[in-house]
């Protein structure tokens, strides 16, 4: 099971290489949209590139609420922690 700075790390990877941006830019307190200049496009580039990085699926009604980095690593988390205690 990744921890949160190992998904942290991950999503700056993904997030630099749809946004074009210093990784260092990437920190929980990050607002997507705002801080990190992601338009709706992109947000949903972001959000498909995770799903297959991660091998999880977000939950569509709750996308919306992936506003700031710290919510996508609370939510890839908390993804993760479901599909290993399924397994186990």
């Amino acid at each position: 099971m990744q921890n949160e700075i190992q998904i942290l790390e991950k999503i700056r990877v993904v997030v630099t290489e749809i946004l074009e941006i210093n990784p260092e830019d990437i920190i929980p307190s990050a607002n997507i949209r705002e801080d990190l200049r992601a338009d709706s496009l992109a947000s949903a580039e972001i959000v498909m590139a995770l799903e297959d990085a991660f091998n999880i699926q977000f939950d569509e009604n709750k996308v919306n609420e992936l506003v700031h980095v710290k919510d996508l690593i609370a939510a890839i988390s908390q993804q993760l922690t479901e599909s290993t205690s399924t397994v186990e």
